[in-house]
């Protein structure tokens, strides 16, 4: 039985509700403002507009600890480093900028000493004044900071004081770079002295385990496993990205497969939105083609499910195909039915009603009336020739006996009555004999007992046929479905039902002026060629023609309408 398509997770392929489920059970799921929804590859762009933004917080945090950066610790710098360089991937994947990610690179990959330190002095020579005050076998090093302090401040000679020792080691600290040189010493002397490490905007010391993390958190709005995070090793937050879309994609493939061997469907509205997710999907990367697997379960045409199930049945009835789950879904199935069943009431054979007029015609005679059991009910049950019934359709006589094939009996029954006609002909008399008092089902008498609205007249493929019973309710049901579903993108194929089949009156006038034909030979009277296939449609005597069903309820009356 066909039914909407659902995916693994439980919720209908395609709704709001599919995507939470699905978009949940990966890590995209709590990166996406709504994970109902299939916007991958904005979800993938914000991501990397805040692992832009994280970089350029890292740069920020660098840049105010230029002075201490040699402070954290190598290992941790390394790990900052890698983040750096797995956030500005992101960035790549994202088509975002990575901002200033070579410059925090570069400053975490300097020297011990802050890159501005030496920027106009030799590093050496400062490492030598340095080394001069630490360990100067005449001063205390607190001693020594503070005669390069006056000598930065006023010049040697003051801060010697006419003392040879100390001019002696204010020169040699000096190199007889002058008072700059001393006051750049001095400051670097004093960053060296300060071990702390620095703390960035997020609260925690930059590089450690806990800055890395938060910058995590910032960006992907979650702690990341082991597998992808930066404080376990290498990060690799592009994977993280690939491997959730890539499982998204393989889970969507997989459901459409499922639900096409399971000839399931899905609605235009559904199909459009699985395309959306895929071209989303491709977007980001990812080798992914869904279109015409979506087109395989677009096939569902909608409509009206009481008239598509009374429709199924319908076609069962008729034996019309394989037989159809009643389950008022316009499906394959059901759609190869109606075309079948179309195509045999266009190339099948059917009793002809080409031998004379039925109704209404000048030549014959005949008109539908009533009689007087008819009239009483306000039935038009009979046909008449001359103001005199000779065919009539009754309900049971009660207490009333007839003559049923030369044996008397009870006409408590729905029947047929042939009456006596002068020179009717020796045929008639025959039918007479044979189906006066003919028993009728109810359906049969149903459908008789009001000859103006028995059938219609219905052209088909370029003939013109007299249907009832279940082939005029399928031909009906057929066409207000057809209506219905106003099939916009053909998927009941490129001919409809409405361009194959159109229903015209009912039968009164609907065959008229014909000539006594040769199908039943030279037969005297009007009645002879009309018993026989109005009983044949409604299964009054001779059931089905040559095995087809369709025939109960079928006369083909094209050459009569030509």
């Amino acid at each position: 039985m066909s039914k909407e398509a659902v995916g693994q997770n439980g919720a209908v392929l395609g709704s709001s509700d599919y995507w939470d489920r699905l978009n949940r059970s990966t890590y995209i799921g709590t990166a996406m403002q709504r994970a109902s929804e299939t916007e991958y590859f904005e979800a993938v762009k914000q991501i990397g507009q805040r692992a832009a933004s994280a970089i350029d917080s890292i740069y920020s945090d660098l840049q105010k600890s230029k002075k201490t950066i040699h402070n954290i610790s190598f290992s941790d710098r390394n790990a900052l480093s890698r983040q750096v360089q797995a956030l500005g991937d992101v960035c790549s994947l994202s088509a975002t900028s990575s901002g200033h990610g070579t410059e925090c690179l570069f400053l975490l990959h300097q020297s011990d000493f802050p890159s501005n330190n030496f920027s106009w002095f030799d590093e050496s020579a400062v490492r030598s004044a340095i080394d001069q005050i630490k360990n100067n076998p005449d001063f205390f090093a607190s001693e020594c900071l503070s005669m390069v302090r006056k000598a930065a401040d006023w010049g040697i000679e003051s801060a010697a004081d006419n003392d040879k020792r100390k001019a002696k080691f204010l020169e040699g600290v000096s190199q007889r770079k002058g008072r700059d040189f001393l006051r750049h010493v001095l400051e670097v002397y004093q960053d060296e002295q300060d071990t702390s490490v620095p703390v960035g905007s997020n609260g925690a010391a930059i590089g450690s385990s806990d800055y890395l993390q938060r910058i995590e958190r910032d960006v992907f709005l979650s702690d990341l496993s082991m597998a992808y995070s930066a404080r376990f090793g290498s990060p690799n937050y592009t994977s993280l990205l690939r491997d959730s879309l890539d499982t998204i994609a393989h889970t969507l493939e997989s459901d459409l497969s499922r639900n096409e061997r399971e000839n399931n469907y899905v609605t235009d509205e559904t199909a459009s939105v699985l395309k959306k997710a895929g071209q989303d999907l491709s977007h980001c990367g990812l080798s992914i083609s869904i279109d015409s697997a979506v087109d395989k379960l677009a096939w569902f045409v909608g409509g009206d499910s009481t008239k598509i199930r009374k429709l199924q049945s319908k076609l069962n009835e008729m034996h019309i195909g394989e037989h159809l789950t009643e389950d008022g879904v316009y499906g394959k199935k059901t759609a190869q039915a109606v075309l079948h069943f179309l195509d045999n009431l266009a190339r099948g054979t059917f009793p002809t009603l080409c031998w004379t007029d039925i109704l209404q015609s000048n030549k014959s005679g005949i008109t539908i009336g009533s009689t007087r059991n008819g009239a009483l009910e306000g039935l038009e049950n009979a046909f008449v020739q001359n103001r005199h019934p000779y065919i009539r359709f009754d309900p049971p006589h009660s207490g009333r006996t007839g003559f049923y094939r030369g044996v008397q009996r009870p006409i408590d029954y729905n029947h047929v009555n042939f009456d006596t006609m002068p020179d009717s002909g020796r045929f008639y008399e025959y039918l007479r004999g044979r189906y006066n008092h003919y028993p009728l089902s109810d359906g049969a008498y149903d459908a008789l007992k009001d000859l103006t609205t028995t059938g219609k007249k219905v052209r088909i493929a370029g003939k013109v046929l007299l249907v009832a019973g279940a082939v005029l309710d399928a031909i009906e049901l057929c066409l207000a479905i057809d209506s219905d579903l106003k099939d916009a993108d053909r998927k009941l194929g490129k001919t409809t039902v409405s361009t194959i089949a159109s229903i015209g009156g009912r039968w009164t006038g609907a065959a008229a002026g014909a000539e006594v034909g040769a199908a039943l030979g030279a037969m005297t009277g009007p009645a002879a060629p009309i018993a026989i296939p109005i009983l044949s449609i409604l299964g009054g005597i001779g059931g089905s023609f040559a095995g087809d069903y369709l025939a109960k309820w079928v006369v083909d009356i094209t050459y009569v309408e030509d």
